[in-house]
């Protein structure tokens, strides 16, 4: 069974390698924090004996080699960052759990006929480069060199810059995963919501993870002095955007207040003086869904109303889309692995889709994915506030536990 203790302590060490915030974990990606938490989990692969290793674009993987060299490789974890004043347990707790997996192997004396990594990724939340599952996306090569220097932080600097600075000079393998290289991926996770704790479920078995399209909007506007400028002769990016954020939302609640969420994350006026009229203003919008043609008509009524808002205000509005993710179905054949082994267990376990994206959308495009979720208390996350019980970071990893076994024997 899994180490209850070691669990805690992983979790614990982690929530503590981070930048000074109010009470919880800020370790972005590309960071010294992040460098910090990589070379802690480095640290506890070599403890465990695995060959630990860092790709191109800052993944980090810990190898148990299987018996047959000439097999794919079986693969579980998670993302190592967080978003601002996170939880301890957002990502990490996959890491954690799949790592823990491999000291029971080891301790078992079990060897694998496949090579079990455990994997922790880089930029699963994009809080550096507003690019979501940034580092998987590069492993199934849905994101390429040339996006190196495509994409850039709010500074200005681009991806390839940054990983230069965070890299040195430490050897690294190419980021991308060929299909056929990976037999199976698993990613245990907290579920970020209160449905497992509200049934008294143990487990949950993840049917499909939704739909995720993210937007960023820029309004030019004309500063100007907030005393002297009139009402109805001025070109305010700050109210363009403040009204036009306002009706996206108001539009989400109207359509699709059941099937979809429209979230903006990050709100930005310059010159960002009291009193200034501002002449520029940004901001994301993170929408969601199950239906991707839901997605895609509250991004084209963006579009639109952006178009009109820009009009009323006098104002040039930009909205594109940066990133799209379909729904992504996970693989029948490992969830009914997941489900055989709660049973060996005598866990309870149920069906639920996910609302949050996960690393497992991207390695999905090259290799059967399968995800488990297991309770957080109130369904708490993206807050200091976020906590999963002990004994269900436990149940959750031998759940993983059988389910690798169960894999590497098909």
């Amino acid at each position: 069974m899994a180490n209850i203790e070691r669990l805690q302590k992983n979790i614990e060490d982690l929530k503590a390698i981070s930048e000074p915030c109010n009470g919880g974990v800020t370790r972005i990606g590309f960071t010294p924090e992040y460098r910090a938490g990589v070379e802690y989990i480095k640290k506890e692969m070599h403890e465990a004996g695995l060959q630990v290793y860092e790709d191109d674009i800052g993944n980090l993987y810990g190898r148990l080699q299987g018996s047959n060299s000439q097999l794919p490789s079986i693969i579980s974890g998670s993302h190592l960052d967080s978003v601002r004043n996170a939880g301890a347990f957002d990502g990490i707790a996959g890491v954690v759990a799949a790592l823990e997996v491999a000291r029971m192997l080891q301790e078992k004396g079990i060897q694998l006929q496949h090579t079990y990594e455990v994997a922790a990724f880089i930029e699963e939340e994009g809080t550096q480069f507003g690019r979501v599952l940034l580092g998987s996306r590069f492993i199934s090569g849905e994101l390429c060199d040339e996006d190196r220097d495509r994409i850039s932080n709010d500074s200005g600097e681009t991806l390839r810059d940054r990983w230069r600075a965070y890299a040195g000079d430490r050897p690294v393998v190419p980021a991308r995963r060929l299909p056929g290289s990976i037999k199976a991926f698993i990613e245990l996770h907290d579920e970020q919501g209160p449905l497992l704790e509200n049934t008294q479920t143990d487990i949950g078995i993840v049917d499909s993870i939704v739909a995720i399209g993210q937007m960023a909007v820029s309004v030019q506007g004309v500063a100007g002095h907030a005393g002297t400028v009139p009402m109805l002769m001025r070109q305010d990016a700050g109210a363009a955007g403040n009204l036009l954020a306002t009706r996206l939302t108001q539009y989400v609640i109207e359509h699709y207040p059941e099937t979809a969420t429209l979230t903006i994350g990050k709100f930005h006026l310059e010159p960002g003086s009291a009193n200034t009229i501002p002449g520029a203003c940004r901001f994301t919008v993170d929408i969601r869904s199950g239906s991707a043609a839901v997605v895609d008509d509250i991004t084209g009524y963006a579009e639109r109303e952006s178009r009109a808002v820009a009009k009323q205000y006098s104002v040039c509005i930009d909205a594109g889309q940066t990133s799209f993710k379909p729904a992504v179905a996970m693989n029948g054949r490992l969830k009914d692995i997941i489900k055989a082994a709660c049973e060996e267990l005598n866990l309870t376990y149920r069906p639920m889709n996910s609302g949050a994206g996960h690393d497992a959308m991207s390695m999905a495009d090259i290799c059967h994915s399968a995800m488990l979720f297991v309770p957080c208390v109130k369904g708490i996350t993206h807050n200091p506030a976020e906590c999963v019980p002990w004994e269900f970071m436990a149940k959750g990893t031998d759940v993983l536990y059988k389910a690798i076994q169960k894999i590497d024997r098909l």
